[in-house]
């Protein structure tokens, strides 16, 4: 084995182990946003963004495809708000 070919490979090796790294770090960073306790601010948030979506996906401005791709997108928000918080928006 040639020195420049155990150079290469250790540089491999160190460049995966930062990419395993920024993983490992990324889903810690998804974990803690996912669990952290969702105040009463949250919410009221939350449920505005979906009635803001809900007041675009009717807006007579915005091509029938638009409005359609927004209601689809709509449903969805308030989907996962219903299951985050257990009610509707």
């Amino acid at each position: 084995m040639s020195a420049t070919f155990r150079h290469e490979r250790a540089k491999f090796h160190v460049v995966m182990a930062a990419c395993g790294g920024f993983v490992l770090l990324m889903l810690a960073a998804l974990v803690y946003v996912c669990t952290r306790p969702q105040t009463a601010e949250v919410q009221a948030a939350e449920a505005h963004a979906v009635r803001q979506c809900w007041t675009r996906s009717t807006d007579p401005d915005r091509s029938a495809i638009s409005r359609s791709a927004q209601h689809d997108a709509c449903r969805e928000m308030q989907k996962q708000y219903v299951y985050k918080f257990g009610e509707r928006p």
